[in-house]
């Protein structure tokens, strides 16, 4: 969404905490009937039975088992999920966490949506949060590890998705069996590349990695998109419209970034789209958009505003090496294209020592 042009939504809720096991057996206890005051003095007599040696978490742990509390009705792994579950206990590894989108209902109430994506080794999962369940993104990040304990299962745009309902999640636990399974972060990400020299390229080839050279900087354009489908939108009856998802979104500006790869062997147009092009750029979206705008208020049409752009800001691009990985597309225009979908860190002294090992 265009910060410049659409004000941010501000949402009137109650705050929503990310949860320590305590605050959970502390909630669970409740459940069982019991007040504060009664929680505490059992914590408190537990304690003076074995002479302090307990922590008070410990203490309610224990508490917890003698009503019969449990704190897992089952160990599931993401695979497990299907659509209509309740009482959902799952641990994942986050892999990432979307911007939260705003929007307004048609009753005019404010909403917010955001998604962190879950994985363990068993496969990848959504967990949706809503409205003032999103402002617990701000606590989490790629790579911790978060457990949603009591969420709902519905079947969703990308398959069955965690939502919290009446649950709760539990930020980095330290007591799940789970966690000595989940896979690190480079481990759930990585993805079974095969480096191949750009003359053996075939359209169709999934999940090719190339070095290359960047030899020629192709203009950069961007378009208006659904923030979910990423189709193009039309703007009609002052709004935004997507066509593919048949609703009113906000929309998204999708920066679209080409150049040139050289690798001696033979020479592609690679595309790289959206964080990838910012990336590439070290410029946000906006950033650049508005730096050409600036040129087309100098007179410039669209085509030379870009390129005078690319000229003045990015030239310095030109004779870099990259590695970088994607599929090929082909089209009868600018014939084969690697669309990236990674960027790499290009690690010299290891690609001295597979060059070496090709060696007779």
């Amino acid at each position: 969404m265009d910060k410049a042009n659409n004000p941010k939504i501000y949402i009137e809720t109650e705050p929503l905490q990310i949860m320590e096991r305590k605050e959970v057996l502390w909630e669970q206890l409740k459940k069982k009937g019991l007040s504060d005051f009664e929680i505490e003095e059992r914590i408190r007599q537990k304690l003076e039975e074995v002479g302090g040696l307990l922590t008070e978490e410990g203490a309610l742990t224990i508490i917890a088992n003698e009503l019969g509390i449990t704190e897992e009705v089952e160990y599931l792994r993401i695979a497990d999920l299907t659509d209509g579950m309740s009482n959902v206990n799952i641990i994942g590894r986050v892999l990432g966490v979307t911007e939260p989108r705003e929007f307004q209902r048609s009753n005019g109430s404010a909403g917010a949506v955001s998604n962190v994506i879950l994985a363990d080794k068993t496969g990848k999962t959504a967990l949706t949060l809503w409205d003032h369940e999103v402002r617990l993104t701000e606590q989490i990040k790629r790579g911790d590890i978060l457990k949603v304990v009591d969420g709902i299962t519905r079947e969703g745009k990308r398959g069955v998705q965690i939502y919290l309902g009446r649950g709760k999640v539990i930020l980095n636990p330290e007591d799940d069996p789970r966690i000595e399974e989940i896979p690190s972060l480079s481990q759930l990400t990585a993805r079974p590349t095969e480096r191949k020299p750009i003359a053996d390229l075939e359209e169709g080839d999934k999940f090719c990695e190339i070095r290359a050279t960047i030899a020629k900087l192709y203009n950069i354009r961007f378009y208006e998109a659904c923030p979910d489908c990423y189709k193009r939108v039309v703007f009609k009856n002052n709004v935004f419209y997507c066509p593919h998802c048949n609703k009113k979104v906000d929309r998204k500006r999708v920066m679209i970034f080409e150049a040139g790869l050289d690798d001696c062997t033979g020479f592609i147009r690679a595309s790289f789209f959206d964080r990838k092009a910012e990336q590439m750029l070290q410029k946000s979206t906006s950033e650049a958009y508005y730096k050409v705008k600036e040129y087309l208020n100098k007179g410039y049409d669209v085509r030379s505003a870009q390129r005078q752009y690319m000229n003045e800001v990015h030239m310095n691009l030109l004779g870099q090496e990259i590695l970088v990985s994607g599929d090929v597309t082909y089209n009868e225009y600018t014939g084969l294209t690697l669309n990236v979908r990674e960027i790499k860190e290009l690690d010299i002294l290891q690609e001295c020592y597979s060059v070496m090992e090709e060696l007779p």
